[in-house]
């Protein structure tokens, strides 16, 4: 047997391995419509960014957090700047953002940091919709085509 079959041939046997046991061993990911005492009064820190299917890499999550209250006050942290805003979070997971609240500080940095946090606060003011998984311990805003996917990790109240 030539050395590109059995290559082959192993390939197909560690495919078929890895694939025998997907979906029956791990614990069931379940997401939930994220309402305003699963989404509001705990803090969150960015795990990912995704606009228009592009992944923007962020170094530093701490950076990046989200943080509502009941009332509806937004406040977090941006990469360079704080933002804060005003936002309502439904039983059903919608988020109507009043545009007119939305502020940011102005601080000056690194480039690369500076267009990190202009798309996310880009992507931030553009989301509708709030989930939770993981239990409650992740959260994900986005928009209703999936253009826009923001990731956060509970890291703390």
């Amino acid at each position: 047997m030539s050395r590109a079959v059995q290559l082959w041939l192993a390939g197909v046997i560690v495919v078929a391995v890895g694939c025998a046991g997907m979906g029956t061993t791990g614990p069931e990911i379940t997401q939930s419509a994220g309402g305003p005492d699963s989404v509001c009064g705990n803090k969150w820190e960015l795990k990912r960014l995704r606009i228009n299917g592009e992944a923007i890499a962020i170094e530093d999550n701490e950076r990046f957090t989200f943080l509502c209250n009941r009332d509806g006050n937004v406040v977090g942290k941006s990469g360079i700047n704080t933002y804060r805003g005003v936002l309502q979070v439904t039983d059903t997971g919608l988020l109507l953002w009043d545009p007119a609240s939305f502020a940011s500080t102005k601080k000056a940095g690194p480039e690369p940091l500076m267009r990190r946090e202009n798309a996310y606060l880009r992507a931030l003011a553009g989301t509708r919709r709030a989930l939770t998984k993981s239990g409650g311990e992740r959260l994900i805003l986005r928009d209703p085509p999936g253009d826009i996917y923001i990731e956060y990790i509970k890291v703390g109240p």
